[in-house]
């Protein structure tokens, strides 16, 4: 697999092929590092961003035609503000499986689906335990593109967590298919918000959303309990579920996933 690991603002390991192309600089003005990503071949790639001070940071990931690609995002740290730019093209498809470690971020997605046949599945989990605000917007430039957001969350300790998620398709824009399905497990009595919105100016389009905040289902816990699992041992589970379903990635990384888990409900 190809990867790339960044400490703050910089590439420490890069294990790259010639499937993918790359460039980083820092824009002097503002002080915010570019990391811009061609990617030309099928492939896969992981890549792992580690902020350990408060870091900004941008990444621009580009797809070409006729091109799949299956990434996995990894981000630990303190601190962070990152904004993250998608450009499909045509017939170009890409699985975004997304952990995030992090005590604080707020993160910005552009996913700009620019041609014909163009679609994605976009997978974020996350464990909140300060604040965490994500603004994940996808446009449906080209006629027959397909976008499927699932950002999931499990807010605990101090945590807010907030997902604003939007999808627009535009006028003539046609034989779209746009989804999503928000979810945040709240473990604890402070404020989350979804706000899931629709922008949909065409009727050839299949678009729908669906927005959940809540704890885990008693009937799940109970049966678990029944089973002789101490209630906090099956909430624990139940998150692990939760947190890597939907995540097309090695089993190894998701039992470092599961790992991580546990050092929060040691």
């Amino acid at each position: 697999m190809n990867k790339i690991i960044l400490e703050n603002d910089k590439i420490i390991e890069e294990n790259l092929d010639s499937s993918i192309k790359y460039d980083i600089f820092t824009n002097d003005t503002f002080g915010i590092a570019s990391l811009t990503l061609e990617i030309t071949n099928d492939t896969d790639l992981e890549i792992n961003y580690n902020f350990k001070d408060k870091t900004k940071l941008e990444t621009m990931i580009i797809v070409n035609k006729d091109v799949n690609l299956r990434l996995f995002e990894k981000i630990n740290g303190e601190y962070a503000k990152l904004r993250t730019k998608y450009y499909l093209k045509e017939n170009s498809n890409v699985k975004t499986s997304k952990f995030n470690n992090i005590k604080e971020i707020k993160e910005y997605t552009i996913i700009n689906l620019d041609e014909e046949n163009a679609s994605i599945e976009y997978n974020l989990k996350t464990i909140s335990e300060k604040e965490e605000v994500y603004d994940i917007l996808t446009y449906h430039n080209a006629s027959n593109t397909i976008s499927n957001i699932n950002p999931n969350g499990v807010n605990i300790k101090d945590g807010k967590l907030k997902f604003n998620v939007s999808s627009f398709v535009p006028n003539k824009i046609v034989k779209c298919d746009a989804g999503q399905n928000n979810k945040i497990i709240n473990l604890t009595n402070n404020e989350c918000i979804i706000n899931p919105n629709l922008y949909i100016d065409e009727y050839d389009v299949t678009a729908n959303h669906s927005a959940w905040i809540g704890s885990f289902n008693s009937d799940e816990l109970f049966y678990l309990e029944s089973r002789g699992i101490n209630k906090k041992e099956a909430t624990k589970l139940l998150i692990k579920g939760f947190l890597t379903n939907k995540l097309e990635i090695e089993e190894t990384e998701k039992e470092n996933i599961k790992n991580i888990i546990d050092e929060y409900w040691r």
